[in-house]
């Protein structure tokens, strides 16, 4: 197996965008605010194990699932059967899945929250219907996955932060961090749409029924446009309530996500090819990497 290979299939840019986010939220973010943490580092980096274990894991288990439309899609960037067989893909699949299951139960029960536990169990079971049945049906596929990754932002606030103890610095750092997961899951819907739009051919010769298959690709696209309004009005809201106070921020989310979202509106409804769809899916990634680094700006401005 080859290790260039193997990184490409478990998505190793998207879980070290993951790491990134949790590793600003923990060390740099809650630490500005003062906040009171519940985990230590060593129970921190176990649920960080616990998410990129699981989060891998769906990612092994679409591309197997994936792998016919795939192949018309995108031939060139086909790992499974080509470098690593079916059969190797699955058992890196089990293994991820289950070494990530019990790392999140063990955690769980060590912060003597048992019921966090289905936390894992569900995003395990949800990433494989959602690769088996859930991505090929409309909008439904889009919101499970977008869904997915505000979970992951949302379960380090659920773990790490005393919701007992009320305070303003805490209320605000819950408030950023829930903004933080919306604008992850809003940004990360209408990527998931523009990449449908993309795949639109493979996926209609294997009878599939995206959201591009079943309205067209025009509607398709005004909806992904439309779909943009929400981190746009997040943005806004941002805007209107921290301005006076969190200048710098505030102009850090203007010129590099909100007039970037703008711009995604605009080439959205005037793009015509496959490459054109590609390059708004890449931007829409930068985008969020950019939405996520507010963080950083906001944890200096405090300063």
């Amino acid at each position: 197996m080859k290790l260039a290979a193997f990184l490409r299939l478990i998505r190793w840019k998207n879980l070290l965008l993951l790491l990134y986010i949790q590793l600003l939220l923990k060390f740099l973010f809650f630490s500005s605010f003062n906040v009171t943490t519940n985990l230590s580092v060593f129970q921190f980096f176990i649920l960080i194990g616990a998410i990129l274990l699981i989060t891998a894991a769906g990612y092994l288990i679409n591309d197997i699932t994936d792998l016919k439309t795939d192949l018309i899609n995108k031939p060139r960037k086909v790992i499974v059967a080509k470098f690593i067989s079916v059969e190797s893909a699955r058992q890196l699949y089990l293994t991820a899945n289950t070494l990530g299951i019990v790392l999140g139960i063990g955690l769980s029960l060590s912060v003597q929250k048992p019921t966090y536990s289905f936390i894992f169990i569900g995003a395990s079971l949800l990433l494989h219907f959602y690769s088996k049945k859930l991505k090929s049906k409309p909008l439904i596929g889009n919101i499970t996955s977008s869904f997915l990754v505000a979970m992951s932002i949302i379960a380090l606030l659920l773990f790490d932060i005393n919701f007992e103890i009320q305070n303003n610095p805490q209320e605000l750092v819950i408030y950023v961090t829930l903004l933080l997961s919306a604008f992850a899951f809003s940004v990360n819907l209408v990527r998931e749409i523009v990449k449908d739009i993309e795949d639109v051919n493979g996926d209609y010769s294997l009878n599939m029924r995206t959201l591009p298959i079943l309205i067209g690709v025009s509607r398709a696209k005004k909806t992904a446009a439309f779909l943009c309004l929400f981190p746009l009005i997040l943005l806004l809201v941002i805007v209107v309530n921290y301005a006076s106070v969190y200048k710098f921020t505030v102009l850090y989310l203007v010129l590099f996500t909100l007039f970037p979202l703008l711009y995604i509106v605009l080439k959205l409804l005037s793009a015509k090819t496959k490459k054109d769809f590609n390059k708004l899916s890449m931007l829409l990634k930068i985008i969020m990497f950019l939405g996520i680094n507010s963080l950083l700006v906001f944890s200096l401005n405090t300063h």
